[in-house]
């Protein structure tokens, strides 16, 4: 009955384990970007303030329809969920692009408009 006790509390203790993943740094360049629209629900447009991305990564121009406001190398954030809270609109900040969205988070599904380029970064 010890043995099997263990047995059972060593399964647990490994599935346990097994189920935790570190965050990985992202490497790469690091860019610098702006809050342009903190829209509703985590509708964020951010813009390449310094550094090189592909030109597939951003509009070269965008206009936001609600507002007239027309943007330059302007993104949708892919993964607002992992985006920091401190950050408002108009705010400058560095950034990486990172290879995958890490979401875990419920946003609401209030529409705010968006670049329909897409990007996932990790703020630095």
């Amino acid at each position: 009955m010890k043995n099997a006790s263990r047995i059972l509390l060593l399964v647990g203790i490994v599935f346990s384990l097994s189920g935790f993943q570190c965050e990985k740094q992202v490497d790469g360049p690091i860019l610098k970007g702006k809050l342009a629209v903190n829209g509703i629900c985590a509708n964020i447009t951010i813009t390449l303030v310094e550094g090189n991305l592909d030109s597939t990564q951003f509009e070269n121009s965008w206009t936001d329809p609600i507002t007239g406001i027309t943007y330059q190398k302007a993104f949708r954030l892919a993964n607002p969920c992992q985006f920091p809270s401190h950050i408002r609109e108009g705010d400058e900040f560095y950034f990486r692009i990172s290879p995958r969205a890490n979401e875990n988070c419920v946003t609401c599904l209030a529409f705010y408009p968006t670049p329909q380029t897409a990007l996932t970064i990790q703020v630095q």
